[in-house]
Parts: structure tokens; sequence; C-alpha cells
């Protein structure tokens, strides 16, 4: 049995490593979706605090001093404007797809969302402080 072989050349489209850097909506998806290594951070802090919770003391002792570090101050303040980009714009993005879904406008849905926010934010701020 004979094969039919193309003689035309495959078309490869060229893709280089910085693709993303020509447009603006990509430069600012990868900007958004860097927001998860300031996450990363924030989750390995949390893991230190509730180790030194387990040991006598440790809380106090170790765990205090480490946050006090101006890194550490400076990382953690990094880590709450990923976090807040991040929270930005999914309710931007959710509110366009519920728009679809409730009927409701999308400007409806995400300036309900940033109130929800708010008030979620401003309530952990008074409770902590209690």
């Amino acid at each position: 049995m004979t094969e039919l072989v193309s003689k035309r050349k495959k078309y490869v489209r060229e893709m280089t490593p910085t693709w993303w850097q020509k447009s603006p909506f990509y430069r600012f998806y990868m900007l958004r979706e860097a927001t998860a290594l300031p996450t990363v951070w924030f989750c390995l802090v949390l893991l230190y605090a509730v180790c030194c919770l387990g040991s006598e003391n440790g809380f106090v002792e170790n765990f205090i001093p480490f946050v006090q570090n101006p890194i550490v101050v400076i990382l953690n303040l990094i880590s709450l404007a990923g976090l807040l980009l991040h929270a930005y714009t999914l309710f931007n993005m959710t509110g366009e797809v519920m728009a679809g879904t409730t009927g409701l406008k999308a400007e409806v849905i995400r300036k309900a969302l940033q109130i929800a926010f708010g008030v979620v934010s401003i309530l952990a701020l008074i409770l902590a402080l209690i």
C-alpha cells in the first residue's frame, strides 16, 4: 500500500517567549496570574504560625519576631496588594458572567460584591482589634 505524502511544508506558528508582552490585555492577564506567588508566601507564613502555635511559647518567641522583620512586612504588603488586585478582577469577571444568567446588570453585581467585600473586611478588622 502506498502512502500519500504532501510536499508542502507544515505551517508552524512562531511563538516567542515574550508573546504576552505585545498586548496590554495579556500583560494584565499575566500580572493577575502572578498574584498566585504572593498567595503562596502568605500560605507559608500562615503555616509557620500554626507550627509555632504547636510549641510552648513558640508563637511569642519565634513567630512574632519573624512577622516584625521589615522584609516580611514588605512581602506581606505585596501579598495584600496581590490579593486586592485579584479580588477586584474577580468581582469584575463575576459581574459579567452573572449578568447573563441572573438578568441583573453587571455593574449592580460588581458593586454589590465590592460592598460585601468592604463590609466583611471592616468587620474582620473590628473583630481583630477587640
